[in-house]
């Protein structure tokens, strides 16, 4: 009986971006629960919903669904990262962080006019790369910031992080390919 009531109330947003990987085209799968890639991107006052193993020559690895849960004033938020392992070693003060901000026509529930990317120190060729880029430019305005960033550690790579929720949103294969064009870039830039 508690399995059943547990399992009306879990959050399903690991199972929805299954699900629709799948209706795109994607060879992935769902991993077993539990393993070191959830700790990544995770910190104390998060969940990992789980991960998703894409099975395919794509630099996107594997996905990790982050959530926040709601409190009184304000709601619950979930992270996707897009897990791209390099197997250079990316040096700490050589680390790149880019994050899309999109501008407005009115703050808040205005339309999106255009996208601008804010890079660190290290990553200003990054940044202007993806703003030359209108598929790029697209995949922000339609599905929200991104930011990319290198990681260190236990993980030399980089990852990509969308903030949405999934039962607004979807990817559809274009936004897939887009994805994993940033990939290649930041791959590229090591």
């Amino acid at each position: 009986m508690f399995e059943k009531l547990k399992e009306i109330f879990r959050d399903k947003s690991r199972d929805k971006l299954y699900q629709n990987l799948l209706d795109i085209g994607l060879d992935c799968e769902l991993a077993k629960r539990g393993v070191n890639e959830e700790k990544l991107f995770n910190p104390w006052h998060r969940r990992s919903l789980g991960i998703i193993n894409i099975n395919s020559e794509y630099p996107i690895k594997y996905i990790n669904i982050i959530k926040k849960d709601g409190g009184k004033n304000n709601p619950p938020r979930w992270w996707y990262f897009f897990a791209i392992p390099s197997y250079e070693i990316i040096p700490k003060n050589g680390s790149i962080e880019v994050r899309s901000i999109r501008k407005k026509s009115t703050p808040v529930f205005g339309k999106v006019k255009s996208i601008v990317w804010e890079p660190n120190s290290n990553s200003k060729d990054l940044a202007d790369k993806f703003s030359r880029d209108d598929k790029i430019n697209m995949l922000s305005t339609e599905l929200g910031n991104i930011k990319i960033q290198s990681l260190h550690d236990s993980f030399s790579g980089f990852s990509i992080e969308l903030e949405f929720k999934v039962k607004d949103k979807s990817l559809n294969f274009s936004n897939w390919e887009v994805l994993n064009k940033i990939a290649d870039m930041c791959i590229e830039s090591v």
